[in-house]
């Protein structure tokens, strides 16, 4: 290649790293596959080795991590954060051994193996056992100062016993079945999900309103003291001794081994290969260090990585099938989804034959065309995704998917919101976004309409009979007899369910009306603040701002919903066909739980998650979502999960599920 080419090629590359680079560490929003990533990162340094004279400072091979969004204050590290490189297979780990042997300049060398956290890097900093500072790598020498969100993690120590300035590094992510709850709420509030468990982390942590960070029930793992040598309390000469140290200190530590050799690396790196699935969190490999801290200090560093340690990639779980056809769905919102249909193949664990692809920005990225082979894989082992496309097998008929610029249902008009990537139809008699809108209102958690389901409701839609939320209650004996296979018992049972939903809770009403960014939390808050349907009609911005647990993007859409006309409407109608949301102030009591911090975890019989959470608040106590030091009592029902092992680490009190039921009877 002549240099003009090579030039040009080295420029081209820059230009799609530094673009996928903006996607992943500041929207949380990555459009390819980290191995796709890791291939152009690859051909990169493979161009800038060849021709030296490309090689600029502003070369994503000479950079670490994201630029500083603005809306958070900036902090300097004291000590630089480092990315990782990487080694995908065997042959090229023994290369990286090879070189460690001859730099140290024995053999004698054991490693430190760690699980590679999928998560966001984050420092700590403590000032004689106080937590002073919470900071994101940013580019490894400026990070933002994310330090009152970084109080909201519960197993992060708000202060620890050791005197001096001590730095601490580790990972913040969000385990499988967190990610999958937060995903299935933001589908449910028609919201783009996050593409995977990194991508949800990093979003909760780098959030303003750390009510949100709070809610996402983030984990920390530590994995590096970076001021070790500085220590003037105690002496670390190896990885191990940091490890044990934290540990100590009241860290989370975990997927740590010591490898004796090179072949010991191997053994232990096809082991976790094996077991990662089963693990409560995702790891997409092994980080690979030195367990000599003095061997670290004589190797050093290289411009965005040490010499020293090295990131073993695991390959992706893939499996190949064909894309059969895109479906465009129309939800109560009217976001337009598009779903593959796919020749149904097993991965993980489970068979896969249809996958969302959320949005047409992600069709165009990865160039996904009907007919194509394509590679599915699960985001955090629990969501199907399509991976990439193999091009190989496109058949040269094939033409690009065109995102349909019309509602596919109704015809009408489609437009994105400001700040959104979703296309929404915006024609309010979309019959669609009508039936949608029903269902999601006559629902369990919001008007439970008792015997009212899908069937039903599609039917009443489409002959006309409801075209909105009050025409149910419209609904009369004659209105039902045109309809086959509907029973006298049929008809007498859902007249009466229509009628007893009139009396329901300001909590459930608020849900039903199917606000944006409203989910069960955020109608109970609602609920608790306003009090009354009349108080919400006059909703102030200036209040909803000051809530806490609701974010500036809620707060906007809960606004505009009680101050536009059309959905004000919808509110009055539901009003005058007799609907009485009432708010039922809890009468908190005194019993033995008054005044305790308390968490529930695990099943109570007889008891809905949130009916128990009620009965505890009604009981007097304060119930977090989290372990933390202020807990008192952790409360144990059935599959209790790992916050029974915490709490026994902690020394925190247990009640199991019996007792609780008592106190409750008894007060």
């Amino acid at each position: 290649m002549e240099k003009k080419e090579a030039k040009a090629k080295i420029k081209e590359l820059s230009s799609i790293i530094h673009y996928h680079n903006n996607l992943y560490y500041n929207m949380d929003r990555p459009e390819i596959e980290d191995t796709e990533y890791d291939k152009l990162i690859r051909e990169l340094e493979q161009f800038e080795k060849e021709y030296p004279e490309f090689l600029s400072k502003d070369s994503p091979t000479q950079r670490v991590g994201s630029v500083i969004l603005e809306k958070f204050e900036k902090f300097e590290h004291p000590i630089l954060m480092y990315s990782l490189s990487n080694v995908m297979n065997k042959e090229e780990f023994y290369d990286f051994h090879k070189r460690m042997v001859k730099e140290t300049a024995t053999e004698d060398i054991e490693y430190l193996v760690e699980n590679k956290f999928d998560g966001l890097a984050l420092e700590l900093i403590y000032e004689n056992g106080k937590l002073i500072m919470g900071s994101t790598r940013g580019d490894g020498s400026i990070g933002e100062n994310i330090t009152s969100n970084v109080v909201t993690i519960s197993n992060i120590p708000k202060s620890i016993d050791y005197k001096g300035t001590i730095i601490i590094r580790g990972e913040v992510l969000i385990t499988k079945k967190d990610f999958a709850s937060i995903n299935e709420e933001r589908i449910k509030e028609e919201e783009s999900p996050f593409v995977n468990p990194r991508n949800a982390a990093a979003g909760s942590i780098r959030q303003l309103d750390n009510s949100i960070t709070l809610k996402r029930n983030l984990k920390f793992f530590a994995y590096q003291v970076a001021n070790y040598s500085e220590l003037s309390t105690v002496a670390i000469n190896t990885e191990l001794d940091a490890m044990n140290m934290l540990k100590e200190l009241g860290f989370t530590v975990e997927g740590i081994d010591l490898a004796k050799d090179k072949d010991n690396v191997i053994e232990i790196y096809n082991d976790i290969a094996i077991k990662r699935n089963a693990l409560d969190y995702e790891i997409d490999g092994l980080v690979i260090k030195l367990n000599n801290l003095a061997f670290q200090e004589k190797l050093g560093f290289l411009s965005r990585s040490p010499r020293f340690a090295c990131a073993f990639k695991f390959k992706p779980e893939e499996k190949e099938t064909t894309l059969l056809q895109i479906d465009i769905q129309v939800g109560r919102t009217g976001a337009l989804t598009p779903v593959a249909r796919l020749e149904p193949v097993h991965v993980g664990g489970v068979t896969v034959s249809n996958v969302t692809l959320h949005n047409p920005s992600e069709i165009k990225a990865k160039d996904i065309r009907i007919g194509d082979s394509v590679f599915v894989s699960r985001a955090g082992d629990v969501i199907p995704k399509i991976s990439r496309v193999n091009l190989e097998k496109r058949h040269p008929d094939s033409e690009p998917f065109e995102f349909p610029d019309k509602c596919p249902i109704c015809g009408g008009d489609t437009a994105i919101t400001d700040g959104d990537i979703i296309v929404r139809c915006i024609n309010e008699e979309c019959p669609n976004k009508i039936l949608k809108y029903i269902e999601y209102f006559v629902s369990k958690p919001a008007m439970n309409i008792d015997g009212l389901g899908k069937e039903w409701v599609t039917a009443f839609v489409e002959s006309g009979l409801v075209k909105s939320p009050s025409d149910i209650y419209k609904i009369i004996g004659n209105d039902l007899d045109k309809f086959d296979r509907m029973g006298e018992k049929s008809k007498e049972n859902i007249l009466k369910a229509i009628e007893d939903s009139k009396e329901t809770t300001l909590k459930k009403f608020i849900y039903s009306l199917g606000i944006r960014h409203v989910g069960q939390g955020t109608s109970d808050i609602l609920a608790k603040r306003y009090e009354s349907i009349k108080n919400l009609l006059n909703i102030e911005m200036d209040d909803l701002l000051s809530l806490e647990g609701i974010g500036e993007i809620a707060s906007k859409t809960i606004y505009e919903f009680f101050h536009d006309d059309k959905t004000k409407k919808i509110v009055l109608d539901l009003l005058s066909v007799g609907i009485n949301p009432k708010y039922e102030k809890l009468q908190k009591i005194e019993s033995p739980l008054t005044g305790k911090h308390i968490v529930i975890t695990g099943s109570i019989d007889g008891y809905s998650r949130q009916a128990a959470k009620d009965t505890a608040e009604r009981l007097g106590a304060i119930v977090q979502s989290g372990l933390s030091k202020t807990t008192n009592i952790l409360i144990v029902g059935e599959k209790a999960g790992s916050k029974l092992k915490k709490a026994q680490a902690f020394g925190i009190e247990i009640m199991d599920a019996d007792s609780f039921i008592d106190i409750a009877k008894k007060y």
